[in-house]
């Protein structure tokens, strides 16, 4: 079986690798495991004594071990040979590699052992790899797995598999490695529909190069890929030659590359000449493995609707490009493109329509863009162009030529004709860019600042630009507010809010959140939540406070319950539209054991009154659960009462402006006063907030407020603190 094994190794490729390997040898060979020669290397001749001491006399001329599997004989002449056996693991012993070298010259290889032990473990490498490829595609013909990367030869000699997950990069690696491994001229990745065309040739590049593309990338492609099939094209009288590859005379191995639905998107081919490389089964199997990592890279990093790189993608090649614009000092310009106002698209013609137009803009931005230039669709309507070597300048004349080039697009359906626009942010990327991250969110403010100012329009960061440098400051806070989600940074705080009258209500405590920052600092809510809230962010933190507070008191309802306390959570007017957020609360209200009933919602008036038709279901689903409801900051609105008798609320929490002048203004007593008397009629009770003294309290007190809340009542403290206090001391004191 050893025999038949080394039979399918490739020579010629070792026919250049070996004398490399071992520079000074007189000759190499490779012998079958009885000994028998099987293939003979001798510099300068055609081996033809290649037998010469095959059966030399074992005593005289017996082997001597030198450790590292290595062993040695002198021969007559002052030549020595070196050996070390080949093996596989599926096999055993297959049969040995030997090197000759002449002692008489004046620096043989054979005196430097460490060297003569790495070039012998590479070439056993490259033999033994080889062999273990071939054995394990005789033994599974039918299916070839990620098996083949560990057996492969290229995969374990180069150290760069690793490094093939980097997106746009990645794919250009592959293909450079094609040409590298399989020693072919061309290599080339083509995936029409993404708009993928990556080749890569060397000096043995046919001299039409231009020519070959176009045939792999028409006819050639054509076919791997409507057949599904692998084409291996060898000999010269092969039919499928001149229908498939126009009558070349090269060698051709193409493989379609197939995502994970059975559907070819794509063809790796490689290209060589006829008289330099021949393609093996081997040379087949290896170009499978690398279009099945070419598949993997491409779903991971582009977009199926457009077929651009999506923001993975991007990001990684951004990451390459920064790299490359430090180290050489190179400008390049980052496009924030984003369609204006698709919604009406989505909802007078539909998402299909939607999706068309999606399609038909990246199609202009790719028609209007270098091929050395990146495009991706960065998510929804919003697409990411970086535009390498290329200053400001010359990055807003583009985004001008797209600007219009997306004005040229008419939709038409349902006789009616909508136009369509685009709003475009620009940033530079240049050595002194600190990170992708601060880049892209620079472009991104500026996109939305052209929106803001009228959409159709561009606009380039500037530092200078106090509205977009304020902007920048919020996009900061963006990640933050994402990592401390993640990595549940946020901190529980709650300040008491307690009845004025003995006895007569339970006490409650509204749940505040604060952010711990980097130096165990704690941040207050002023300094991340107007970002969370621009930002879209607000279901994500609510649904973090409810879970995490409903988990915490949950856990120790059963020592504080004899105080009977209300918590008060609040919830902004992004999680009352959040799909699923309504059955999300209940789940987690069912599952964390805290009675519903000591369970209060906050939402502000303007939440309530934007939203009214969510807020009303919202409320309604929680109230028959058993939850209460308080509306903030009421009396802000100039529609406060017109919509009240609409909203099923339990709590009217007092605006805090009137409060704090309710000493010295009459006005604020008022309203205060006609608040009061319009809940007392609903049977509703009222919440004073920002009480800061005695003679406010006396004065609410006199009103017939019911609970008051301030840092003369109480000051915000860690929720943990507060259910301790509550289970040490269960009667809590009115105000």
């Amino acid at each position: 079986m050893a025999g038949n094994i080394l039979n399918t190794l490739s020579m010629a490729k070792y026919e250049r690798i070996l004398p490399r390997l071992f520079p000074d040898a007189i000759r190499i060979e490779i012998a079958d495991r009885d000994g028998e020669n099987f293939w003979c290397k001798q510099p300068g001749s055609d081996c033809a004594n290649k037998d010469k001491y095959q059966h030399a006399d074992p005593v005289v001329h017996a082997w001597a071990d030198l450790g590292a599997g290595l062993s040695r004989r002198q021969l007559p002449g002052g030549e020595v040979q070196i050996r070390r056996q080949l093996s596989a693991q599926s096999t055993g012993k297959i049969g040995w590699l030997v090197v000759a070298f002449n002692t008489s010259a004046s620096t043989p290889m054979s005196a430097a052992p460490e060297a003569l032990r790495r070039a012998f473990a590479d070439a056993v490498t490259f033999l033994q790899e080889e062999v273990e490829l071939q054995s394990e595609c005789n033994q599974l013909a039918i299916e070839l797995t990620e098996r083949y990367e560990e057996l492969n030869l290229v995969y374990s000699t180069k150290d760069q598999v690793e490094h093939l997950d980097e997106g746009h990069d990645a794919l250009q690696r592959l293909v450079q490695n094609c040409t590298d491994y399989l020693d072919v001229g061309l290599a080339v990745l083509v995936c029409r529909d993404k708009g993928l065309l990556m080749h890569h040739k060397n000096l043995h590049a046919p001299a039409d190069s231009d020519h070959l593309l176009d045939l792999l990338a028409g006819r050639v492609y054509d076919h791997v890929r409507s057949r599904v099939q692998c084409v291996v094209l060898n000999e010269t009288d092969e039919d499928g030659r001149a229908r498939v590859f126009g009558g070349r005379s090269e060698n051709l191995l193409a493989y379609p590359v197939i995502d994970d639905h059975g559907t070819a998107i794509g063809v790796l081919a490689v290209v060589a000449n006829p008289e330099i490389h021949t393609f093996s089964n081997g040379d087949r199997n290896l170009l499978e493995v690398m279009a099945k990592k070419a598949s993997r890279i491409i779903h991971t990093h582009h977009d199926s609707l457009t077929g651009l790189m999506n923001r993975s993608g991007f990001e990684s090649s951004m990451v390459a490009t920064l790299a490359a614009a430090r180290s050489k000092g190179l400008q390049h310009c980052l496009l924030h493109v984003d369609l204006d106002q698709i919604h009406v698209v989505n909802d007078l013609m539909g998402h299909e329509e939607g999706d068309k137009l999606i399609r038909r803009v990246a199609k202009v931005l790719r028609g209007l863009t270098r091929d050395t230039d990146y495009v991706a669709r960065l998510g929804g309507d919003e697409f990411g162009v970086l535009l390498t070597n290329c200053n400001v300048k010359q990055g807003h004349e583009i985004a001008d030529d797209i600007r219009n080039g997306v004005r040229q697009i008419k939709i038409v359906a349902a006789k009616r004709q909508l136009d369509v626009s685009t709003s475009i942010g620009i940033a530079a990327v240049t050595s002194e860019t600190e990170g992708i991250v601060g880049v892209m969110a620079s472009a991104e403010i500026a996109c939305k600042s052209a929106k803001e100012a009228g959409r159709d329009r561009i606009q380039v960061f500037e530092r200078d630009n106090t509205t977009l440098v304020r902007r920048s400051e919020e996009i900061e806070w963006i990640g933050r507010v994402q990592e401390a989600l993640r990595d549940d940074l946020f901190l529980l705080y709650c300040q008491p809010v307690l009845p004025l009258a003995v006895g007569k209500h339970s006490p409650h405590y509204e749940i505040l959140v604060r952010l711990q920052g980097h130096d165990g600092e704690v941040l207050s809510p002023a300094v991340f939540m107007p970002a969370a809230e621009r930002y879209q962010l607000m279901p994500m933190l609510d649904r973090w406070v409810i879970h995490h507070t409903l988990r915490w008191v949950g856990s120790c309802w059963a020592s504080i319950a004899s105080s009977s306390p209300v918590f008060c959570i609040n919830l902004s007017g992004q999680s009352l539209t959040n799909p699923g957020f309504l059955t999300f609360v209940t789940d987690e209200i069912t599952q964390m054991g805290l009675p519903p009933e000591n369970i209060c919602f906050e939402i502000t008036e303007t939440a309530a009154i934007s939203n009214i038709d969510e807020a009303t279901d919202f409320i309604a689903g929680l109230r028959n659960l058993g939850c209460s409801f308080s509306l903030d900051d009421f009396g802000a609105g100039l529609s406060s009462f017109g919509y009240l008798k609409d909203l099923p609320v339990d709590y009217l929490k007092i605006d805090g402006s009137f409060i704090r002048e309710i000493t010295s203004d009459a006005i604020s007593r008022s309203m205060v006063t006609a608040i009061c008397q319009i809940a007392k009629t609903m049977k509703l009770s009222t919440v004073a907030e920002f009480v800061g003294d005695e003679e406010t309290i006396e004065i609410l007190r006199g009103i017939d407020v019911d609970f008051v809340q301030g840092y003369y009542i109480g000051e915000p403290e860690p929720l943990e603190g507060v259910t301790e206090r509550l289970r040490l001391e269960p009667d809590v004191l009115s105000a």
